[in-house]
């Protein structure tokens, strides 16, 4: 077995296979936060975020079966804001660094 030591980014992939007659999609991942994502959904709903246990996979990879409905391709608009407006949330991330480091 290969470890994720020796696998480049390049090989360290993220697969998403369904076919149009079942209603589950199976997630195939290296990515670290998609991973744990994964595990909260499972740990939420057993029912219908499964993780399959596979000996062929590779060391830092998990397979998950979803629900179809599920997958979503979403892009985000993108955002433009006044110079008013990123002052003002300049201010507010400054004030919020400040409460912190005044907690600590």
């Amino acid at each position: 077995m290969i470890s994720i030591a020796k696998r480049s980014r390049l090989e360290q992939e993220t697969i998403i296979n369904f076919n149009e007659e079942e209603k589950v999609a199976s997630v195939y991942t290296f990515n670290g936060p998609l991973q744990r994502r994964l595990a909260k959904l499972a740990e939420e709903h057993p029912n219908e975020c499964k993780r399959e246990l596979d000996t062929w996979q590779p060391a830092g990879s998990v397979d998950y079966t979803i629900p179809k409905k599920w997958i979503r391709i979403n892009p985000s608009p993108k955002r433009e804001m006044t110079e008013e407006q990123k002052q003002a949330a300049r201010e507010r991330m400054n004030a919020l660094h400040e409460a912190k480091k005044a907690q600590n």
